[in-house]
């Protein structure tokens, strides 16, 4: 069975910046809150795995991103994180059902 090719979000943000490039047009901006709901997914993960809010805050900034603390903690609590959150976990845990199972050989 043929599998369907994958890409990174780098190839897809590389592509994109190419592509407005050679349009003419300018990049596209967002403001704190829409970085926050691009990036709720690798925030989620960070948290799991014991990033404070301020850690990853400073870690944006890296990237001159200008958040607050504050920013990032009210919008984990926000409905749609929990929705992806409860999916999240829904999802792993199957997965991890799955990875018990004996393989076929």
């Amino acid at each position: 069975m043929a599998q369907n090719r994958t890409y990174t979000i780098d190839q897809i943000a590389i592509a994109a910046r190419e592509l407005r490039e050679a349009a003419g047009t300018e990049a596209e901006r967002f403001t704190g809150t829409q970085v926050i709901d691009l990036l709720g997914g690798e925030i989620q993960i960070l948290r799991e795995r014991g990033f404070t809010d301020d850690r990853i805050t400073r870690l944006l900034q890296g990237f001159d991103i200008e958040l607050k603390k504050g920013q990032i903690e009210r919008r984990s609590r926000g409905p749609g994180n929990l929705i992806r959150r409860l999916l999240w976990d829904r999802f792993h845990s199957r997965r991890q059902l799955f990875d018990e199972l004996p393989s076929r050989s």
